[in-house]
């Protein structure tokens, strides 16, 4: 059982609504797919370009856009259907096709693990620093997950030495991408009680 907010912002509990988008949800999720989508195939290369790190605009807009549409919506399996469109739609344009849907499977259990712990229903008991503690504590946990099937696709294709070998720079990459996950969720969070203020237009 996964909860819902009602019109004053206090999350309520129903059985099956999460399963069923409305035409608001739906131009939503559409809406927010393509900012990211856009944003990682245009904007990502020009920062990539720019700073010779792979990754941020995907994790700090990514991220950014799972907190929007999480209070946004007030519903579990927006994220992820957000997370899922994203991912197919950027990762499946990458020279390597293999490498470019398993990073994209990452992507999307991130979105996935992001949306399962946004709703907890226990979450609805935390107010002020503890809901931002936890929100936060969310974007990391999902920010790991979202690395792990690359990491496994290493695993898999250069052998256990291979990979304790390449440890280091896995390392990095797993901090690098947990911080800006964190970052894109920092830069949403001034920004929640407006978008509590408006959320409950769509979801009548």
């Amino acid at each position: 059982m996964l909860p819902n907010l009602n019109a004053k912002g206090k999350r309520k509990y129903e059985r099956s609504t999460w399963l069923n988008f409305n035409t608001k949800e739906i131009a939503l999720i559409s809406v927010l797919s393509s900012a990211w989508i856009i944003s990682e195939i245009y904007l990502g290369v020009i920062i990539g370009q720019v700073t010779h790190v792979h990754g941020i605009t995907e994790r700090l807009v990514g991220w950014f856009l799972m907190l929007v549409l999480a209070e946004i919506s007030g519903k579990f399996g927006r994220v992820s259907t957000m997370a899922a469109i994203a991912a197919l739609a950027t990762r499946v344009i990458r020279r390597s096709a293999l490498e470019g849907l398993i990073v994209g499977l990452g992507y999307f259990l991130g979105g996935l693990t992001f949306d399962l712990l946004f709703f907890i229903p226990v979450v609805n008991k935390f107010k002020g620093k503890t809901q931002n503690i936890w929100i936060l504590t969310t974007s990391i946990i999902s920010g790991v997950v979202a690395l792990i099937p690359y990491l496994f696709l290493k695993l898999s294709v250069l052998g256990i030495y291979g990979f304790i070998a390449f440890t280091p720079q896995y390392a990095y990459s797993l901090v690098k991408g947990t911080i800006l996950s964190v970052l894109g969720t920092l830069a949403g969070m001034p920004f929640l009680p407006q978008i509590k203020a408006c959320s409950s237009r769509t979801r009548t």
